[in-house]
């Protein structure tokens, strides 16, 4: 696990926050590289464009580190509003502007995300069943997504990788529940 270096989920910039995170943790696996996940030493990720929220998929997708059109992965992170449920607490947090450990109110968010994993070209299925399950393994390994966890993405509940669709690209949807924890601002 490498710690992120971006700021923590932030309440004053909540989605800007969240996606700074994610973007930061993905790229640090999908970059064509090998990586150990867990105790797995050398886990071989496919380098992959990430996407956040509406931006648009370039066409045709190329590999992101040669420039290539002859086929890639895209994987694009999207908020789900389904049901949003929010819940406060007051904990006693020590910080470098709290050294008293003084109390502070804190938000709870159970939000949901889909990452959309999408492939073409040659060996696409492959491709995008590669990423959708190294996505999925990922996610599911608690030693490495602690970072997010230090940032303020907790308790993430990750579902398997599904089919969508396999004809002219190859698209497959990994869903994820988790909490955001913020602090609220008015209470520092």
């Amino acid at each position: 696990m490498t710690p992120l270096t971006n700021d923590a989920v932030n309440a004053n910039a909540l989605e800007t926050s969240v996606m700074k995170l994610w973007q930061e943790f993905l790229a640090q696996y999908f970059d064509g590289g090998k990586h150990d996940v867990g105790a797995t030493p050398q886990v071989q990720f496919p380098a992959a464009q990430l996407l956040f929220q509406q931006s648009a998929v370039t066409q045709p997708l190329a590999e992101p580190n040669l420039g290539l059109a002859t086929g890639g992965l895209a994987i694009t992170l999207v908020a789900s509003e389904g049901h949003r449920r929010k819940w406060t607490a007051w904990e006693s947090l020590r910080t470098a502007n709290n050294p008293n450990r003084e109390r502070q109110e804190i938000c709870y968010e159970w939000v949901a995300w889909n990452f959309w994993v999408r492939a073409n070209g040659a060996n696409s299925r492959a491709l995008c069943k590669s990423g959708s399950d190294g996505l999925f393994g990922l996610l599911s390994n608690k030693a490495e997504t602690h970072a997010l966890g230090q940032k303020g993405i907790v308790r993430l509940k990750v579902h398997a990788p599904r089919v969508i669709q396999e004809t002219e690209y190859v698209l497959r949807l990994v869903s994820l529940g988790a909490t955001l924890r913020y602090p609220i601002l008015s209470q520092t």
